[in-house]
């Protein structure tokens, strides 16, 4: 019993992880609404940000505002995409906060997307935005499936 959980430990030890996510802190400081970036893993990077400060939507009394993100895949895999933002003012409030992903399920190898991480109920102070987080996470085509042990049957 003990030789088939130490097997078991070792085979989910040595299976390669399928997922990865990292994170760049920025300073607030967009060119016509755009600021270049750099946040990688897995060789996807998120490399602008496209600010849109929004209008107020009536009677929803939510928010149009979001930011486009330019998404580059110079892998060799396909991954599933996810980038999230959240904007900060001066004194390290959150005065923003938004998520989004991959349009299609996935981004191909060598492919290139956008998509819009939308802030539509935390925005009211986004005009006072000093800093802000980026954090973008991949996950392989393949997931758990290419990479999780085979199922045995135990006598």
């Amino acid at each position: 019993m003990i030789k088939r959980f130490a097997f078991l430990a070792a085979a989910l030890v040595a299976a390669p992880l399928s997922a990865g996510v990292a994170t760049q802190k920025y300073d607030w400081n967009p060119v016509n609404g755009i600021q270049e970036v750099h946040v990688e893993s897995d060789h996807v990077v998120v490399s602008s940000l496209e600010f849109d400060m929004g209008d107020r939507l009536k009677p929803l009394k939510a928010s149009s505002a979001k930011a486009v993100a330019r998404v580059d895949n110079n892998g060799f895999l396909a991954y599933e995409v996810g980038v999230a933002i959240v904007v900060f003012d001066a004194d390290g409030n959150v005065v923003a906060a938004g998520s989004g992903g991959s349009k299609v399920g996935y981004l191909s190898k060598g492919e290139r997307d956008t998509f819009a991480i939308r802030f539509p109920y935390v925005y009211r102070g986004l005009e006072n935005a000093k800093t802000f987080l980026v954090t973008l996470e991949t996950r392989d085509k393949g997931g758990s499936k290419s990479r999780s042990p085979k199922p045995t049957s135990v006598p």
